[in-house]
């Protein structure tokens, strides 16, 4: 691995291309080596063969005063209600690193975060140390970004009722004419720019409210590399692509790894394995507030990783379920058009799983939606165990038996204010109502029973919906949709954002669903899960289904192949 010395910043930082060809081109030297990070390639162009042979003998025998971290927490940690969420944790990110931060849902990831974001206040004894200048704590949001941080929060920390320009002239400012007045045509030229090799397709003048999911998450990332721009610093990232097609994915990847080749230290926080080994250059496993390890990637396998952030060996994320769809077709839908998705005809049997693939804006969760009715569809017929059904709304598609589990968890799928009892019976009131009024107790009974079976946590019907992590927050919505029996289940991005144990119950979950009759409709971004998951894998591009994958053709590189070619043959 070459290393060179960046000799404008005085920090010594990797050469990229050494992460280019590969994870075991990132192995790291002994212990003397006292740096992990990048420079970019071109920088030094002009250097001689002779300097750059000294800039790497320099990099290597550096001292820890010259090649100190840009980052350096000690002792932190953070209580609630006299409950200990962060122990002693200690954590360091060097300049032009890649460093991921793993550990299951509740394990104290995003209260870290928030700690360096000035959210929460550590308790005594922390120290958070910046380029070498040890914080004075508390320190406030706004502080946290004079010192360096930028954060792409979980939750994005979009104002939905802006506009996307004014949502990212809110992080650097607007430019004023006379000193008051807004020039909105250099703002909207100025989102352009932001959002160039990724979000070219987003209207600066629309809401945020207004855009898919998916979009949400593109402004938020682009928000946050504006922040990071001329300056070395740390750029924090918590689960930025839980809502990313693939393509989108690797394009964030190409754009971390150029803001780190600048000298810039990264914090990715992701449950997508993948992508950490992909990506990264070390991680540190969290498990119950403690820092249980931190290894170099290099070499490290993802069965490896996983005994890392659970702390015990998973044999595989999939469930072995003895189950063989019928023969006899369930659901039946032909020349459905909605606002993208244009004339699909499609079946499904009973017991079976059918996995949706495809890009953003293929029509793939259009797709679920019109199904279940949250969307009226143009034209087209849909039938379910023989019926036609009207699907003019939600309710229809409640009445018809037809379960479905939405994309955004908390702004479609829960309430967040609610309790966990409330949301588990929001569609089936019926069930507790007593004549006079809702029958608490009754209430309380049915939602304890639900929570046991579906092992939500923490087991308290009581507990505000939002205060559950998002992989106890999913399995309530599963189970809600469940509970009412559905003969078929539509989920959009079931496992989006949510740690691994919680995935593979959530598998399981479904996979044993299917053993009554029911018949599941899963839309996710994750080929691989949905080749290892489904009977068959239907792929969509422009609206419209363009293969069936069944069998030895239902690979995640073969799915990849079709919306990838689709794509660029369209251009």
């Amino acid at each position: 691995m070459l290393l060179q010395a960046d000799r404008m910043s005085g920090i010594s930082i990797f050469d990229p291309s050494t992460r280019s060809s590969g994870r075991q081109s990132r192995d790291l030297p002994a212990a003397g080596l006292q740096l992990c990070c990048r420079v970019s390639r071109g920088f030094h162009r002009g250097t001689s063969a002779q300097q750059r042979s000294n800039d790497v003998t320099m990099a290597l025998h550096a001292s820890p005063a010259e090649t100190a971290p840009l980052l350096t927490v000690r002792r932190l940690s953070k209580s609630f209600s006299g409950q200990k969420i962060l122990d002693d944790l200690s954590f360091e990110v060097l300049p032009g690193e890649i460093h991921a931060l793993v550990g299951e849902n509740g394990c104290g990831k995003s209260t870290f975060i928030k700690c360096l974001a000035g959210f929460h206040q550590p308790d005594d004894g922390a120290e958070i140390e910046v380029m070498g200048r040890v914080l004075s704590l508390p320190y406030s949001p706004s502080d946290a970004g004079s010192f360096g941080f930028s954060f792409i929060h979980q939750n994005l920390g979009l104002v939905p009722t802006q506009s996307v320009a004014e949502n990212l002239a809110l992080s650097r400012g607007f430019r004023k004419s006379f000193g008051w007045r807004i020039r909105w045509r250099d703002e909207r030229e100025r989102a352009h720019q932001a959002l160039a090799g990724f979000g070219e397709h987003i209207d600066p003048d629309t809401l945020v409210a207004d855009l898919p999911q998916a979009d949400r998450t593109l402004v938020a990332i682009a928000r946050g590399m504006q922040r990071s721009e001329g300056h070395p610093g740390i750029f924090i990232l918590d689960e930025p692509t839980a809502a990313l097609p693939a393509d989108q994915v690797q394009h964030l990847f190409e754009m971390l790894r150029e803001i780190a080749a600048k000298g810039v230290g990264i914090v990715y926080v992701s449950h997508r394995l993948n992508e950490i080994l992909e990506l990264c250059d070390r991680v540190t496993a969290l498990r119950d507030g403690r820092r249980v390890a931190t290894r170099p990637v290099a070499g490290l396998s993802e069965r490896e990783l996983v005994e890392l952030i659970i702390g015990r060996s998973l044999d595989s994320y999939y469930p072995q379920v003895d189950r063989v769809p019928e023969s006899e077709r369930l659901l039946e839908v032909k020349g459905l058009v909605g606002n993208r998705v244009r004339s699909v005809d499609l079946a499904i049997r009973r017991g079976e799983i059918v996995g949706i693939a495809g890009l953003l804006g293929s029509g793939r969760s259009e797709l679920g939606r019109l199904l279940f009715g949250a969307q009226q569809r143009r034209s087209g017929t849909v039938s379910l165990g023989g019926e036609m059904l009207a699907l003019g709304c939600p309710s229809d598609g409640l009445r018809s038996r037809i379960g479905y589990v939405p994309q955004d968890r908390l702004g479609q799928g829960g309430v967040g204010r609610m309790t966990v009892a409330e949301n588990l019976l929001l569609p089936d009131m019926g069930s507790v109502w007593n004549g006079l009024g809702i029958s608490a107790r009754k209430e309380r009974e049915i939602a304890d029973d639900v929570i046991r079976r579906f092992n939500i946590r923490p087991p308290y019907s009581d507990a505000t919906f939002s205060t559950l992590s998002g992989g106890n927050q999913q399995k309530a919505i599963l189970a809600r949709a469940l509970r009412l029996a559905p003969k078929l289940l539509i989920l959009d991005e079931p496992t989006q954002g949510i740690d691994i144990g919680s995935k593979a119950e959530i598998y399981e979950i479904i996979a044993n669903a299917t053993k009554s009759g029911m018949a599941l409709l899963l839309v996710d971004s994750d080929f691989e899960d949905l080749c290892r998951l489904c009977d068959r894998v239907l792929v969509m591009t422009e609206g419209t289904i363009v293969a069936e994958l069944a069998g030895a053709t239902k690979t995640a590189n073969r799915i990849s192949e079709i919306v990838y070619l689709s794509k660029e043959s369209l251009q």
